[in-house]
């Protein structure tokens, strides 16, 4: 093999490796934030439903924004196209699907998020009433725990 070809193998093997050390990091890091939240007495699914609940919102507005983007961009085509191609009303085609279909997803995604804020279980009422309780007995504990890792780091 030539030498280009070795630096572009390498080039990519190393893209792959960060990739996959990163992905590695992001789940150390959510590992550590459930254990803290453990520790605390706090419920750590509550935390989590809210930020998927979150970036649910987040990926239908990019994803809406993104489609509208296309569509807009893709309209001129339908005047530009031959009368016998684009002879449809208000020149609209199959040219503007590659913009309607993020956009309908996009929409899709912002209506689940508000459809699944409505529909809150009681379960998940009581996780969410209880993630604020702070017992005498996990203040306690947490002391505890503070102490003997501080015992241990010395």
């Amino acid at each position: 093999m030539s030498s280009g070809i070795i630096v572009i193998f390498l080039g990519w093997f190393m893209a792959l490796a960060i990739f996959f050390a990163f992905i590695v990091l992001l789940r150390y890091l959510h590992h550590r934030e459930r254990m803290a939240l453990i520790t605390h007495g706090m419920h750590p699914n509550t935390l989590g439903k809210q930020r998927r609940n979150v970036g649910m919102l987040r990926a239908g507005l990019i994803t809406a924004m993104v489609g509208l983007a296309l569509t807009v961009g893709l309209y001129p085509l339908g005047f530009m196209l031959p009368p016998t191609i684009a002879a449809t009303p208000f020149h609209l085609g199959p040219w503007l699907l590659p913009g309607l279909i993020p956009l309908g997803v996009g929409i899709a995604l912002i209506v689940s998020y508000y459809l699944e804020q409505n529909s809150s279980t009681p379960e998940d009422t009581h996780h969410a009433n209880n993630a604020h309780d702070t017992s005498d007995a996990n203040v306690a504990s947490f002391d505890n725990h503070i102490s003997r890792r501080r015992r241990t780091l010395l």
